[in-house]
């Protein structure tokens, strides 16, 4: 951990009880997050990404228990006591959730839900906040914000309903800001205007950002380094450029691979083959074994440790197969 370092992850595991038995949604997640550094996370749906960032915010359902080290600080977020943790999430860490829909209450106004945050953790006067939440919304672009601010969620498009919940993140300007796929749902245009608006944002308070999507082309817009995660571990780790230009395990392979290109007109998509594993029932080697083209008989029994790729990037991976092998098939399918 470095001393410029926010966040420090080790070891995190994320377990659900549940009638078939223990689950385990994420095993050994760790890394480090710089202030004005964009960590992007990707992998299908059921991979952890969100279930390990619910953890690090103390959000996960009533039968999740997270373990391991999570050092906001120094502070381990994982060992705070409820009370202490409040005064941090929403305040120094901020997330973006998935559906703004759902989690912007839908019977109170836009005004009383930002006024609250600033109310809870600044001390502001109703009077007060009611101007920096205005100020927040005009930042985001809303238009007409001090007579919008008023109106219920269900009065805005989705689009503007993304930017109010970047607002309600950004108002107490976060150390963290974690953005659980801020672009779903949204058309092309909005996406843009997102991912724009994030990275100004960013440029402006230097937060650091961790975002979580299945978005690729979102990731190579916004990101300076890249996780890549298939049943709950860490499959690839490196910047994005080396993630993109030059990856290292099948499974990252795969993502590109499945990514329509412009420039590669009526070419056909390559999917990858299976369906993502039971996490009651992970294979004993890589979890990705039972999908992998490259598998060899010992990736089924003897799961690969995360290792360097000795690569000309500094990557990490978790795989058996050569990774100069894997690199050289990249070619095909660079974005």
């Amino acid at each position: 951990m470095t001393a410029d370092s926010l966040l420090a992850v080790d070891d995190l595991a994320v377990r659900f009880k549940t009638e078939d038995g223990e689950i385990t949604a994420v095993n050994g997640l760790s890394f480090h997050l710089e202030r004005g550094q964009t960590l992007g996370i990707v992998g299908e749906s059921g991979s952890g990404k969100s279930q390990s960032m619910l953890a690090l915010m103390g959000l996960l359902a009533a039968n999740g228990r997270a373990s391991g080290r999570a050092l906001f600080r120094g502070e381990d977020l994982l060992a705070m006591p409820t009370a202490a943790l409040n005064r941090i999430r929403g305040d120094r860490m901020a997330m973006i959730f998935q559906d703004p829909m759902t989690s912007l209450n839908p019977y109170l106004t836009v005004e009383r839900q930002m006024t609250e945050v600033l109310e809870l953790h600044q001390g502001l006067s109703r009077s007060a906040a009611r101007t920096r939440a205005i100020a927040a919304l005009e930042a985001v672009r809303i238009p007409d914000a001090a007579r919008r601010i008023r109106r219920y969620p269900h009065e805005f498009s989705g689009g503007m309903r993304q930017r109010i919940m970047i607002a309600m993140a950004l108002m107490c300007e976060p150390d963290v800001l974690i953005a659980d796929e801020p672009t779903t749902a949204l058309d092309v245009t909005v996406q843009a205007q997102i991912i724009a608006l994030l990275r100004d944002l960013q440029r402006d308070f230097g937060t650091a950002i961790i975002l979580i999507t299945h978005d690729l082309g979102v990731v190579a817009g916004l990101c300076d380094d890249v996780m890549v995660l298939y049943g709950g571990r860490i499959m690839e780790r490196g910047s994005a450029e080396s993630i993109f230009y030059q990856p290292t395990h099948p499974y990252t392979l795969g993502l590109l691979g499945a990514v329509p290109k412009l420039d590669h007109e009526g070419e056909r998509l390559v999917a990858i083959p299976g369906v993502p594993p039971n996490m009651a029932r992970l294979p004993a080697g890589c979890p990705f074994s039972e999908r992998c083209t490259f598998a060899q008989e010992r990736c089924l029994t003897d799961r690969p440790p995360l290792v360097d790729a000795g690569s000309a990037a500094p990557v990490l991976r978790a795989c058996h197969a050569e990774a100069g092998f894997v690199a050289a098939q990249a070619a095909r399918v660079q974005p």
